[in-house]
């Protein structure tokens, strides 16, 4: 194994590197709204009040680190908003804290790296499809309830997102109008002008417009919405490596849980995003090499005073569309961060904070995925079991629930296939490749492993399914993404003599993917 980086440089041109540096510039200009957004929800005030250091240095570092060490062509770093809500409660934990979470991430680190040189990232293939949806859309629902404090202006509190809903509604009398009206301006920036177009960077615009929004109001109608200056004073940029002065007094067995959460979903993001950046270039990436990428950079963040950090999905998908051609334009991009942290750091004070839970509920919705999470309960009452424990235990809870729960209630739902099983056989002549069986998560990758070997050395290929008696929706989806990669690539897959129930059930999910 070896970073994607060595292999992406082979035969790189001039006209490439023109593409990385626009692609890495543009990112950069979406990823530093977000990092600071990130930050800041992250860390709780009482706890440190580097939040805003916090994100964007887990976007330098990090991000630098994911692009050069991965095994993803098109991967960019950084921090997520699927980390925000359980790095809040771990910094609130007095037995964890800031100290603690930065030991947590380095173990982390290294454990991604340890899963990668197991090769872990073949079994990470195998983790069901409805739990993934589940818990992003519980993660996403409690983000999106953690905004509404800075949004409205809310003298209110609460760690866990039932807390926080209770603090809201003791607390609704302190509803600042102003606030809201400068945080709905950044909520129309964030949702409608990447419906103009996808080029424009809509959150960097929303801090702008706010920001103007925000003095204006403050200084000319004698308001008080409350800005980074206000609540923090003035922003030092720099690293802040960590301390080892306090590890006498750390509780390590308090950071085991922390550890692993840190790196089952660190591997479970990177892991989606670099499939779903293979999805859109047809480019492959190698899974465990991405593990020892994000296990390194995960390491280097926590020891420079950044956060945990993951692919990240929807910045990877920007790099694509701005025309990046190799993991170079994730590496401008920390560079340009970099750039831009210590060049804009004195102006960042008089940014408000409402704007920045304005673009997190953006990407609260976008992650929740709400019209997918719908159309996937319909499709049949064990599926929507599975989605609705994992997000429900996930939002009133933690992660580790969510996906415990969902696993427990995935294995007892489909104990009836693990006895089926699999078949498959090949017609060499014709080039068919016939399945009998049960499809489900358990052994969706042994098909799909056998269409991508055959399409290495043919253009068209058929699945005859005629022997498939049930099909689970991580088979489902697996196999249209194979298809659609394939496509991607000018090649074709066949799917033909599938039952009345398996007919329906593509169909259904053609639409929803």
């Amino acid at each position: 194994m070896k970073p994607q980086l060595f292999d992406s440089l082979k035969g790189y041109k001039k006209s490439d590197l023109l593409h990385d540096l626009m692609a890495g510039l543009m990112v950069a200009i979406i990823a530093l709204p977000l990092s600071i957004a990130l930050g800041l929800q992250s860390v709780p005030a009482d706890v440190s009040s580097r939040g805003i250091q916090f994100g964007v240095i887990t976007a330098i570092v990090a991000g630098f680190f994911i692009s050069a060490l991965g095994g993803s062509k098109h991967q960019i770093g950084g921090p997520t908003a699927a980390f925000v809500v359980i790095l809040f409660g771990y910094l609130a934990n007095p037995e964890i804290g800031v100290l603690g979470l930065a030991l947590a991430g380095i173990m982390a680190g290294v454990l991604l790296i340890l899963m990668g040189i197991s090769r872990a990232g073949n079994v990470m293939k195998f983790f069901p499809y409805p739990i993934t949806i589940g818990f992003t859309t519980g993660i996403g629902i409690t983000l999106l309830i953690g905004q509404i404090k800075d949004l409205c202006g809310l003298n209110a509190g609460g760690v866990d997102a039932i807390e926080k809903v209770v603090s809201y509604i003791k607390n609704i009398a302190s509803f600042d109008l102003a606030t809201f009206g400068v945080g709905a301006i950044g909520l129309l920036c964030v949702i409608f002008l990447p419906k103009i177009s996808k080029k424009i960077p809509s959150a960097f615009v929303a801090l702008i417009v706010c920001t103007g929004a925000a003095l204006l109001l403050n200084n000319v109608a004698g308001t008080n919405v409350a800005t980074i200056g206000s609540k923090y004073g003035e922003i030092e940029a720099g690293f802040f490596p960590i301390d080892f002065g306090g590890i006498a007094n750390v509780k390590f067995s308090a950071l085991i849980v922390p550890a692993i959460v840190i790196a089952f979903l660190c591997a479970i993001e990177s892991l989606l995003s670099a499939t779903v950046a293979s999805g859109m270039t047809g480019a492959p990436f190698n899974a465990n090499q991405e593990l020892i990428g994000q296990g390194a950079a995960n390491i280097c963040s926590s020891l420079l005073g950044g956060l945990p950090a993951t692919g990240a999905i929807a910045r990877t998908a920007a790099a694509i569309e701005n025309g990046a051609k190799s993991p170079l334009a994730g590496m401008f991009h920390a560079l340009f961060v970099l750039i831009m942290y210590f060049a804009l750091m004195n102006v960042v004070k008089y940014i408000p904070l409402a704007v920045f839970s304005a673009i997190l509920i953006s990407v609260a919705i976008n992650m929740s995925r709400f019209p997918l999470f719908i159309k996937l309960t319909r499709f049949g009452v064990r599926d929507t079991i599975i989605l609705s424990v994992t997000c429900i235990l996930t939002v009133v809870f933690d992660l580790t629930y969510g996906v415990l729960g969902g696993v427990a209630v995935t294995f007892i739902a489909n104990a009836k296939n693990f006895k089926t099983g699999l078949k498959i056989s090949k017609d060499e002549q014709s080039n068919l490749i016939k399945v009998d069986g049960t499809l489900f998560f358990v052994n969706a990758n042994k098909l799909t492993d056998c269409m991508n070997k055959e399409l290495e050395a043919a253009d068209e290929m058929t699945i005859d399914m005629s022997g498939i008696e049930r099909i689970d929706e991580t088979a489902l989806e697996k196999l249209l993404t194979t298809n659609r990669k394939a496509n991607a690539q000018g090649k074709t897959v066949n799917l033909i003599n599938y039952n009345e129930n398996v007919a329906k059930r593509l169909e259904k999910f053609g639409n929803v993917l």
